[in-house]
């Protein structure tokens, strides 16, 4: 039996995954490709959405669908953002993300916007569900402000807080 007194302190001692085994490159090229392609798709939405209306009708003219389905490009397209950052950074280096605060900064970033991401669909299923049940429609205040708030004022709160606790780290996740 082994007896091992090696402990972890924090996600700089485990070693960067696909390294030893060579997978390295066959993990961050094709999650880069993906996260290329969905950028490319919600830059699209958001284009060709903008080109089919105008912008100063936005919160008054557009249909409550049509601004969700922009909220959600943005949402995926902010996420990607962050998400192909920390990706690239990874490839260049072939290593984890130093120093330890742009680690933090690129945990954040991600907490932030995929949960606005998760919080945004989340609303888009209640509001669907709201108004097949019961024939109501979700008011989201002037301006949605009060779904912009919880999409992206949550996520921040929570992201804050995970931040000034020292949650983040390489581990790849909170």
């Amino acid at each position: 039996m082994v007896n091992s007194t090696f402990s972890l302190k924090d996600g700089y001692d485990i070693p960067l995954y696909g390294i030893s085994d060579g997978t390295f490159y066959g993990i961050h090229i094709p999650a880069i490709i993906c996260i290329v392609t969905s950028f490319t798709c919600a830059a699209l939405t958001i284009v060709l959405s903008f080109r089919s209306k105008t912008y100063r009708t936005f919160f008054s003219r557009w249909s409550k669908n049509d601004r969700i389905v922009v909220y959600s490009a943005i949402c995926d397209g902010l996420f990607n953002i962050a998400h192909f950052t920390d990706h690239m950074h990874i490839v260049i280096a072939r290593s984890h993300v130093y120093p330890t605060g742009l680690c933090t900064f690129y945990a954040f970033t991600l907490a932030e916007f995929i949960t606005a991401q998760i919080l945004m669909m989340n609303i888009v299923a209640i509001n669907a569900f709201v108004l097949v049940r019961w024939d109501k429609n979700i008011n989201f205040g002037s301006r949605d402000w009060h779904l912009l708030l919880w999409t992206f004022g949550a996520p921040f709160v929570g992201a804050t807080i995970a931040g000034g606790l020292g949650q983040f780290g390489p581990n790849g996740s909170l």
